[in-house]
Protein backbone atom coordinates (compact mmCIF):
# COMPACT_ATOMS: atom_id res chain seq x y z
CA UNK A 1 0.00 0.00 0.00
CA UNK A 2 1.11 3.52 -0.67
CA UNK A 3 1.82 5.70 2.32
CA UNK A 4 0.57 9.23 2.59
CA UNK A 5 2.81 11.79 4.20
CA UNK A 6 1.33 13.68 7.13
CA UNK A 7 1.97 17.03 5.43
CA UNK A 8 0.00 15.96 2.35
CA UNK A 9 -3.00 14.96 4.44
CA UNK A 10 -2.91 18.28 6.31
CA UNK A 11 -2.86 20.14 2.98
CA UNK A 12 -5.91 18.22 1.80
CA UNK A 13 -7.81 19.00 5.00
CA UNK A 14 -6.87 22.68 4.81
CA UNK A 15 -8.02 22.72 1.17
CA UNK A 16 -11.37 21.23 2.27
CA UNK A 17 -11.75 23.92 4.95
CA UNK A 18 -10.84 26.76 2.60
CA UNK A 19 -13.08 25.33 -0.13
CA UNK A 20 -16.04 25.11 2.26
CA UNK A 21 -15.53 28.67 3.45
CA UNK A 22 -15.11 29.86 -0.15
CA UNK A 23 -18.29 28.12 -1.27
CA UNK A 24 -20.12 29.60 1.70
CA UNK A 25 -18.94 33.12 1.00
CA UNK A 26 -19.67 32.91 -2.72
CA UNK A 27 -23.05 31.15 -2.66
CA UNK A 28 -24.39 32.52 0.63
CA UNK A 29 -22.79 35.96 0.47
CA UNK A 30 -22.14 37.37 -2.97
CA UNK A 31 -24.58 35.25 -5.00
CA UNK A 32 -27.29 34.80 -2.36
CA UNK A 33 -29.93 36.66 -4.38
CA UNK A 34 -29.21 34.68 -7.57
CA UNK A 35 -30.55 31.39 -6.17
CA UNK A 36 -33.81 30.39 -4.57
CA UNK A 37 -33.88 30.01 -0.80
CA UNK A 38 -34.92 26.38 -1.18
CA UNK A 39 -31.83 25.65 -3.31
CA UNK A 40 -29.58 27.44 -0.83
CA UNK A 41 -31.00 25.50 2.11
CA UNK A 42 -30.75 22.09 0.45
CA UNK A 43 -27.27 22.74 -0.94
CA UNK A 44 -25.97 24.04 2.40
CA UNK A 45 -25.04 20.48 3.29
CA UNK A 46 -22.17 20.51 0.78
CA UNK A 47 -20.05 23.20 2.48
CA UNK A 48 -21.07 21.74 5.86
CA UNK A 49 -19.78 18.31 4.79
CA UNK A 50 -16.52 19.80 3.49
CA UNK A 51 -16.04 21.85 6.66
CA UNK A 52 -16.71 18.93 9.01
CA UNK A 53 -14.38 16.68 6.97
CA UNK A 54 -11.61 19.28 7.18
CA UNK A 55 -12.09 19.85 10.91
CA UNK A 56 -12.12 16.13 11.73
CA UNK A 57 -9.10 15.53 9.51
CA UNK A 58 -7.08 18.26 11.19
CA UNK A 59 -8.15 17.21 14.69
CA UNK A 60 -7.62 13.47 14.15
CA UNK A 61 -3.93 13.41 15.15
CA UNK A 62 -4.81 15.27 18.36
CA UNK A 63 -7.78 13.12 19.42
CA UNK A 64 -6.65 9.80 17.93
CA UNK A 65 -7.24 6.94 20.40
CA UNK A 66 -4.12 5.32 21.86
CA UNK A 67 -5.55 1.88 22.57
CA UNK A 68 -8.61 -0.32 22.39
CA UNK A 69 -9.96 0.75 25.76
CA UNK A 70 -10.38 4.41 24.77
CA UNK A 71 -12.43 3.89 21.62
CA UNK A 72 -15.74 4.53 23.38
CA UNK A 73 -14.57 7.85 24.78
CA UNK A 74 -13.13 8.74 21.38
CA UNK A 75 -16.43 7.94 19.67
CA UNK A 76 -18.29 10.08 22.21
CA UNK A 77 -15.86 12.96 21.67
CA UNK A 78 -16.25 12.77 17.88
CA UNK A 79 -20.04 12.60 18.26
CA UNK A 80 -20.04 15.63 20.55
CA UNK A 81 -17.91 17.62 18.13
CA UNK A 82 -20.18 16.68 15.21
CA UNK A 83 -23.31 17.62 17.17
CA UNK A 84 -21.82 21.01 18.07
CA UNK A 85 -20.94 21.71 14.43
CA UNK A 86 -24.37 20.46 13.29
CA UNK A 87 -26.20 22.69 15.78
CA UNK A 88 -24.16 25.69 14.63
CA UNK A 89 -25.22 24.84 11.08
CA UNK A 90 -28.90 24.37 11.91
CA UNK A 91 -29.44 27.06 14.55
CA UNK A 92 -27.10 29.82 13.30
CA UNK A 93 -26.37 29.41 9.59
CA UNK A 94 -29.72 28.19 8.26
CA UNK A 95 -31.75 30.94 9.99
CA UNK A 96 -29.28 33.44 8.52
CA UNK A 97 -30.03 32.07 5.04
CA UNK A 98 -33.79 32.03 5.53
CA UNK A 99 -35.31 33.72 8.60
CA UNK A 100 -38.74 32.15 7.92
CA UNK A 101 -37.54 28.58 7.54
CA UNK A 102 -40.95 26.95 6.95
CA UNK A 103 -41.79 29.30 4.10
CA UNK A 104 -38.41 28.66 2.48
CA UNK A 105 -39.15 24.95 2.28
CA UNK A 106 -42.44 25.57 0.54
CA UNK A 107 -44.63 24.63 3.52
Amino acid sequence: MATVKNGTAKKVYWILLILSIGIGLIFYGALKDEFSAQFLIFSSGIPFFLFVSGVFGLLWPIIKPAGDEVYISHALLIGLLFIILFFIHVWILLPHICPNFGACLGA
